[in-house]
């Protein structure tokens, strides 16, 4: 009986000391609201009236998405925390469990000026200013009284998880309350898939700022090379590179060289051990004058060249083809094609299975494997590079501190938005990969400062990742990066469903082009290498119009519906004449705009002409089977 009483007394006092928790976005003297994976929340952010306090968000299975929730105190708080329950399935038979989700807090950069070169209105805030972008390390941090505080919030989503809904609690203690804020995830019934469809590579410094004490090549180098690698690969970066100096050469030219090529063995291990790709080696050759001299050329470097011969032979003997490729003198200028081209013929010599690639400033540069122009060039040289591809080379594009203007880039006091579509562009042009040369280039000084992320530099231009104590960590911007990619994965699953029921339906589906679709969708968010919304919502509404029709193209009754011209088409008077192909189930019934298709094949085939009225631009196809209705809509612009 003294057990028990003395456990009830110890009880009682245990909960009059809890921490109390409050009702949904109020409590630690202020509030606690949702935000969302676009927005750079404010130091002077204050939560809207009446919205809906509920954290929303949706994902597929093995994505990794993102939200957000912002505290606003009345007082200050000297260690504040956070903390997710389990994700429940509305339907109790499944879960997410907590350790799935990461919470971080947004730490904010101080900055006196704004990039040069960008319109004001295409700026998220005008400096001087505090701006979001790096993650706390620890979580427990402090609050300041009338400060907009976010927290970033990232689910890992189960491979295997259910589709449907889930619902968690976050929750955010000080020291003697709380506030609780309810988590819905929407988990759609489809893989975004682990094989990443784009080349993606940030230049590093490794190990970089903040573990200059790493002692090279000892054991706890190699194993933060696997740490950062990890962290890269998480954030859907495929390729790393490093120096070709790696490999050690010893002799002369008269008794002839002998290579040790230990180091970059075991950096190549470790790191495609950790699920990297591609390794890129720097640099071959060298210019004999600055980048701008009409009088440059591109020369080899001949040690350089020699060691890359060496590494052919390792590439040889690991089965290592087509992992590596290697650059030769970044940024090439028009009066350096003729020595560059003559330098891709010798790389291709010393190492036929090593690629060449490069970030150019020009056209044409012979048998060069990987063309990554800028993007603003890109733009401008566009049907050039073009031919580029057909001849079966990879073209990819680069920012760095160009281009500036309305172009996307990922500067710090930009939109997260103009980092995320930079992906949809590489959809939008089919382009292969993206490279941005600054990972982790701080300059000296405090990682966490303006100066250190963008000396000489636009703000931000630097670094996207900054130095933890056992490896790199995040930022909102990389978060939006691969948000980016994940976009693309989306694209790219939806055009892959269409080529599967293609192939399955057989030569009644000639006509159906898989990427038709994507690109419809695509093109609701980007325009062209500078044409883009700047609304995030409709981007997240057309992301979530891209999972849905994934879904519906794996569930009955199916309906794929092509136009010609697509979705999306400026049409003018003429007539409207509007060619509407699809595919339904066998003996399934078809409408458009309410109107009986006759015109159905044995196979499920239908196709149909429209003569659009000057009234009404949208065609509505709707599909009866089974007892089940299903109507998916095409719009057009319609001019006199």
């Amino acid at each position: 009986m003294r057990t028990s009483s003395a456990s009830g007394i110890l009880l009682f006092i245990a909960a009059i000391l809890a921490p109390l928790p409050c009702a949904a976005g109020e409590g630690l003297d202020g509030a606690l609201w949702p935000s969302d994976a676009l927005t750079k929340v404010l130091r002077s952010d204050r939560s809207g009236v009446g919205i809906d306090r509920v954290i929303h968000v949706a994902a597929a299975r093995a994505e990794i998405t993102s939200t957000q929730a912002v505290l606003q105190s009345r007082t200050n708080h000297s260690s504040v925390s956070a903390s997710m329950t389990d994700l429940r399935h509305a339907a109790g038979d499944a879960v997410i469990l907590a350790s799935a989700v990461k919470l971080q807090w947004v730490r904010y950069i101080d900055v006196d000026r704004n990039t040069a070169g960008i319109p004001e209105d295409e700026l998220e805030v005008k400096a001087p200013a505090s701006i979001p972008d790096a993650f706390w390390e620890q979580p427990q941090i402090a609050v300041k009284a009338d400060q907009a505080q976010p927290l970033w919030i990232e689910i890992h989503v189960p491979p295997a998880a259910k589709a449907g809904d889930y619902r968690g609690t976050l929750t955010v203690t000080s020291a003697n309350e709380s506030v609780e804020m309810p988590l819905e995830l929407h988990v759609w019934d489809f893989e975004v898939p682990t094989d990443r469809h784009l080349s993606v590579i940030n230049w590093w410094r490794f190990p970089g700022p903040g573990f200059e004490n790493i002692e090279p090549y000892g054991q706890e180098y190699w194993d933060l090379l696997r740490r950062f690698c990890s962290f890269l690969v998480e954030h859907r970066q495929t390729d790393i590179q490093t120096s070709i100096g790696l490999i050690r050469e010893t002799g002369d030219d008269q008794q002839g060289y002998s290579y040790d090529t230990s180091r970059l063995e075991h950096y190549a291990e470790a790191a495609f051990q950790a699920g990297i790709r591609q390794i890129h080696l720097h640099s071959v050759g060298t210019r004999t004058a600055e980048i701008t001299d009409p009088g440059s050329r591109i020369e080899p470097v001949e040690s350089s060249l020699r060691r890359l011969a060496a590494w052919e032979r390792v590439v040889l003997r690991r089965n290592w083809p087509d992992r590596f490729l290697v650059s030769i003198s970044d940024e090439p200028f028009i009066h350096h094609e003729e020595s560059y081209a003559a330098m891709v013929d010798r790389v291709h010599k010393a190492a036929p299975h090593i690629r060449c690639i490069e970030a150019v400033e020009a056209e044409y540069l012979g048998a060069l494997d990987v063309y990554v122009p800028k993007l603003s060039h890109l733009n401008l040289w566009y049907p050039r590079f073009q031919q580029v591809q057909s001849t079966g080379a990879e073209l990819w594009f680069y920012t760095c501190c160009h281009p500036v203007g309305r172009y996307p880039n990922r500067f710090l006091d930009q939109s997260l938005l103009k980092v995320r579509v930079l992906h949809w562009i590489n959809y939008l042009y089919d382009l292969d990969g993206y490279l941005h040369w600054g990972l982790n280039h701080f300059a000296a000084g405090d990682p966490y400062t303006q100066e250190a992320l963008s000396e000489g530099l636009p703000l931000g231009d630097r670094a996207i990742a900054y130095p933890g104590t056992n490896g790199l960590l995040g930022s909102l911007r990389f978060s939006a990066m691969r948000d980016g990619l994940q976009d693309y994965e989306y694209l790219w699953v939806l055009e892959n469903e269409l080529s599967k029921i293609k192939q399955r339906v057989g030569k009644e589906a000639f006509w159906l082009d898989p990427r038709q679709r994507s690109l419809e969708l695509c093109r609701r968010v980007v325009w062209s290498f500078y044409d883009y919304t700047r609304d995030p919502q409709v981007m997240f509404d057309t992301r979530e119009a891209i999972a849905r029709e994934i879904e519906q193209l794996t569930t009955e009754p199916l309906l794929v519906v092509q136009t010609s011209p697509p979705d999306g088409t400026v049409v003018p008077a003429g007539p409207r004449n509007i060619g509407v192909r699809g595919l339904v189930p066998p003996g399934a019934k078809v409408t458009l705009n309410g109107t009986p298709v006759t015109n159905i094949r044995p196979s499920g085939y239908f196709l149909q002409a429209h003569f659009m009225s000057a009234n009404n631009p949208t065609i509505a196809v709707s599909v009866e089977y089974n007892g089940t209705r299903r109507t998916t809509e095409r719009v057009f612009t319609l001019t006199d």
